[in-house]
Formats: C-alpha cells, structure tokens, sequence
C-alpha cells in the first residue's frame, strides 16, 4: 500500500532535541507526511504555523518550500514584538499540529485565524487520536471544530484519516 501517511519522512535538519521521545513516533511522522503532502497540494506564497514549539514544522516548511514566508507563532512568544508583528500579518495558509486541542478559547481563535487568512487561504489541522486521551491528550472533535470554525467563514473541505486526522478548511 502506497498510501501518502505510510511514507517515510525524513526531517531537512538532523536529529534535533525536539525529536526527541513523540517527535520520533511513527504517529507524528504520520502527522508530518500527512500535513507536507497537503501543503504540496494548496497553492500558497506565506503560512503561518500556530503552535509551533521549537520551530520543527517551520523549518521543514521553508526547506520543502523555499522563497516562500513561512512564519510560526508559540503561546510563549505571545509577548514578544516579532510574534505581534507576524499576528498582524496575512497568510495564504496557517497550520496547527496538536495545538487547537490546547486552546482555552477555540472560538476567539477562530476568529483571529479568519482575520489573518487571505481570502481562498486555507487552515490546516492536525488532530491527535482520541486514543491518547489517556495520556492526558484531548480530543477535538472534527464536528465541534466546525461548528467553531464555519460562523467564521471557516469551511471544513477535507478529512484525511490515518490513525490520526488532518482537517483542511478554506475560507470564503
């Protein structure tokens, strides 16, 4: 079987510590090969990752996508002048890797993902299994994102399910 989520992904920087233990779990690379061959399908010229950690899905993004901006914003850089700046942005796509499932206020969030995205762009979300509820990981149901995002022009247009889901919306 040939399917895109089995393929092997292989990360443009080398072992890095954010690698570490989940990172290197066949589930997330699952997640990364899933998210870059959606990527590879929209047409785009600036993304923005929300929940961005240590930067991994950002650097890959510049490396598969050279010339391209590519911006990523973490709750911890919130304070800080380069972040406010990229929120006040625009982008083409934004992306979030188990990170809308950590929002206290889905709904605010949407709102700002709408305000930031250009007309046509698209969300693309990455959702844990509900299987890792027992590790303390909550489950976003794809339906209860809907209802969030689709007040906001959000249109869910795809779901790819693989063990995890990825979750494509595209604005009005």
């Amino acid at each position: 079987m040939n399917h895109p989520a089995l393929q092997t992904i292989h990360v443009s920087e080398g072992p890095r510590w954010e690698l570490e233990a989940f990172h290197r779990s066949p589930s997330y690379r699952m997640d990364l090969v899933a998210l870059f061959t959606m990527l590879d399908e929209l047409p785009f010229r600036s993304m923005l990752d929300i929940g961005s950690g240590a930067g991994l899905v950002v650097r890959e993004a510049r490396g598969r996508h050279p010339g391209r901006r590519i911006d990523g914003v973490e709750r911890s850089d919130f304070g800080a002048g380069a972040a406010a700046r990229r929120l006040r942005r625009r982008y083409d796509v934004m992306t979030a890797v188990h990170a809308l499932n950590h929002v206290p206020h889905l709904d605010r969030a949407a709102a700002k993902m709408a305000e930031r995205l250009t007309a046509g762009g698209h969300v693309v979300v990455v959702n844990p299994n509900p299987a890792f509820t027992w590790i303390g990981v909550e489950y976003l149901d794809p339906r209860t994102l809907d209802r969030v995002m689709e007040p906001h022009g959000l249109r869910r247009m795809r779901r790819l399910e693989y063990g995890n889901e990825l979750l494509v919306y595209r604005k009005n």
